[in-house]
């Protein structure tokens, strides 16, 4: 069996030391290499979410579809909407939920959205989407 001899410069206590069991310095080895890995995936930067930019063409549909809206004749201020959507296999919106407490806006919002084939083909089936829709009075 040969002796491996691993030195070690303790920057501490100015000193080396002397390893001399190679079962030891293969655990050390690879221990560096772990931490040098995870050091580095770690300090990786990752790449921002930007699905804001890339969502312009589905903004302008649905923006499109919601613009035919009738008079409100009930609205005394104007009202901003919460909506969520979901896009389902056959690439169509369903409306999961909307944030107003107006019967009619809710009414017309799930009215004009649901089932309306998305021709923007930016979400894919399963994606979903929150976005704000503004009615003026």
């Amino acid at each position: 069996m040969n002796d491996c001899f691993f030195y070690i410069y303790n920057e501490i206590g100015y000193n080396l030391i002397l390893i001399k069991n190679e079962e030891i310095m293969k655990k050390l080895i690879l221990s560096v290499v772990v931490t040098l890995f995870l050091t580095t995936a770690f300090a990786a930067k990752k790449t921002p979410n930007n699905e804001t930019g890339t969502l312009e063409a589905t903004y302008k549909e649905i923006s499109k579809l919601l613009n035919n809206f009738p008079s409100f004749s009930g609205l005394d201020q104007d009202v901003v909407v919460k909506v969520r959507i979901a896009i389902n296999e056959k690439n169509e919106i369903v409306v999961m939920s909307t944030n107003t407490s107006d019967e009619s806006l809710n009414y017309y919002i799930k009215n004009t959205l649901n089932y309306q084939k998305l021709s923007a083909v930016e979400l894919g089936a399963g994606k979903g989407l929150i976005f704000l829709v503004k009615f003026t009075k």
